[in-house]
C-alpha cells in the first residue's frame, strides 16, 4: 500500500506531507495538549477553545465566516479534544488547498475569541454536558474513567464541570491558548494532491507566520502515574432506566509501549468485532446485549482497555460475572484462553482493517501526525504489519495476564438498582 510521508521543519513546527493521487486535500493540525493540561479551575478550557476558535479569526472575523468559507466550496471541517491532544482539520477539493491551509492556520494562530459570543457558546457547551449526563452510556463511561484514573487530571471529564464552565472567562481561554498553542507543541499535516512540496510549504509559511515567528517555550506537561489498586473499584449511579449501562475498564499500557501491537490483537479477540469473545458469548449466544464492545485507549504515560455494554436489568449479575470470567481467562488457565487459530484470525482481521484505514485520507494523516507528535517516528503500513506478525502466543497471553486482573478493574453501572450484587 502506497504511503510516502515527508517531514519538514519550519522552525519548531513539524510539517508532514503525504502525497496521494486523489481529488481532495485535507489539512490538519494536531496539538499536544488537552484536558489533562488544565487545573480544576480551568476544567473544560481546551474543549471550550476547540468550539470557540471557529467563531472568528483575524481574516474571518464574523461568527459564520469560517463556516461559510468552507461550505461555499463544498468542503468539510471539524475539530476534537481529548485528554492528550486536540485536532483541527479542513477537507476540500484540491483546487482549494490554499483556502484549506488558510482556515486551519487562522483558527490555531489568530482566533479572535469574541466576548459578544462567549455566553452563547457557554450555553451550547453546557447543553452538550447535560446531554452526556442524560445518556446512561455516556454517564457510565465518565464515572468509569473517574474510578480508573482517580482524582487526577486524567480522571476529570474532558468537557469540564458545570461549576468550571459557569465560571469560565474569555481571559482563561486566551491564557490556555497562549500557553499551549505553540509551534513546538504542534504537528501540521497535508494529505492529497496538494501540488509541489515547495509550493505548499510556502503557503504554510504564510498562513502560520504568527506561530513561526514566536519564540515561546513549551511548558512542562502533566505527569501521571498509577496509584496502588488492591481490589476492584465499583460505582452505581441509580436511575430509572430500562437497561443497565455498564463500563468496565482495566489498566493498560502507554502508547509508546512496543506491546501496543499485541494489544491491538488482544482487543480484536476480546471484544472488537463480530468474531470477538464478548460479542459471541454475551450478544449472540445469550442475547444479553444489542451493543457490547471493547476498545483500547493509549496516552503518553498510561492506557486502558475498556468494555461498554447495555444489558438487561435482570441479567446484570450473570453478564458481569461472565465478562469478568472471560477477561481473566484470556491469559490462560480456563476454557477462555486464547487459541492459536484466534491469534491468526486476529492478524488477518487487523491486516484488512489497516488497508481500509489507509484508504481514508483523514485516517492516513491522523496516523502520521500521532506518530510524529508522540512517537517521533512515522510507521508505514508495512512496518505496522511486520510488528503485528511478530506477536506470538506468549506475547499476547502474557499481556492478557498483566492487564486482565480482578484487582485491576474499575466498573461503573447506571441502572435501576439500589445496590449491586455481582461478584468479581
Amino acid at each position: 500500500m502506497r504511503f510516502s510521508p515527508k517531514i519538514y521543519n519550519l522552525g519548531k513546527l513539524r510539517v508532514v506531507l503525504v502525497p496521494e493521487d486523489r481529488e481532495s486535500v485535507t489539512v490538519r493540525v494536531m496539538i499536544g495538549t488537552g484536558s489533562r493540561e488544565e487545573t480544576d479551575k480551568e476544567a473544560g478550557s481546551a474543549h471550550f477553545l476547540e468550539h470557540f476558535v471557529f467563531k472568528g479569526t483575524r481574516k474571518f472575523p464574523k461568527m459564520f465566516d469560517v463556516n461559510e468559507a468552507v461550505e461555499k466550496v463544498g468542503g468539510a471541517f471539524n475539530a476534537y479534544t481529548g485528554s492528550n491532544e486536540m485536532g483541527f482539520w479542513v477537507k476540500m477539493d484540491k483546487s482549494h488547498v490554499g483556502l484549506a491551509t488558510e482556515i486551519v492556520g487562522q483558527v490555531v494562530t489568530e482566533p479572535v475569541l469574541p466576548k459578544e459570543h462567549f455566553d452563547k457558546e457557554r450555553g451550547t457547551i453546557l447543553e452538550e454536558l447535560y446531554m452526556y449526563e442524560d445518556r446512561p452510556d455516556s454517564k457510565a463511561a465518565e464515572e468509569c474513567e473517574k474510578l480508573l484514573y482517580g482524582k487526577t487530571n486524567m480522571g476529570r471529564p474532558i468537557i469540564g464541570t458545570v461549576k468550571s464552565l459557569k465560571a469560565m472567562t474569555v481571559e482563561q481561554l486566551r491564557s490556555y491558548f497562549e500557553k499551549w498553542f505553540v509551534a513546538e507543541n504542534m504537528v501540521l499535516g497535508v494529505v492529497g494532491d496538494y501540488g509541489k512540496d515547495e509550493e505548499i510549504l510556502e503557503k504554510i509559511k504564510k498562513e502560520f507566520a504568527p506561530l513561526l515567528d514566536e519564540k515561546k517555550i513549551l511548558p512542562e506537561k502533566d505527569k501521571f502515574s498509577w496509584d496502588k489498586q488492591l481490589e476492584p473499584r465499583i460505582k452505581l449511579i441509580s436511575r430509572k432506566v430500562e437497561q443497565a449501562a455498564i463500563y468496565m475498564a482495566f489498566r493498560g499500557i502507554k502508547m509508546t509501549d512496543e506491546r501496543r501491537f499485541a494489544l491491538e490483537l488482544l482487543n480484536i479477540i476480546y471484544g472488537d468485532g463480530w468474531m470477538s469473545r464478548l460479542m459471541r458469548e454475551v450478544r449472540e449466544e445469550r442475547g444479553w446485549a444489542y451493543a457490547i464492545r471493547s476498545g483500547a485507549d493509549q496516552f503518553t504515560d498510561a492506557g486502558s482497555l475498556i468494555v461498554g455494554a447495555g444489558l438487561p436489568k435482570n441479567k446484570l449479575k450473570e453478564a458481569v460475572e461472565l465478562i469478568t470470567e472471560i477477561s481473566v481467562g484470556l491469559g490462560g488457565g480456563n476454557k477462555w484462553e486464547i487459541k492459536e487459530n484466534e491469534l491468526q484470525i486476529a492478524k488477518d482481521c487487523f491486516r484488512g482493517r489497516l488497508a481500509l484505514t489507509f484508504d481514508k485520507p483523514q485516517e492516513v494523516l491522523g496516523s502520521a501526525l500521532e506518530d510524529t507528535l508522540f512517537r517521533e517516528k512515522i510507521y508505514s503500513p508495512e512496518e505496522i504489519m511486520k510488528n503485528i506478525e511478530k506477536v506470538s502466543m506468549d506475547d499476547i497471553r502474557d499481556l492478557a495476564k498483566e492487564i486482565f486482573r480482578r484487582e485491576n478493574m474499575s466498573i461503573a453501572v447506571v441502572g435501576d438498582y439500589k445496590k449491586l450484587n455481582f461478584k468479581i
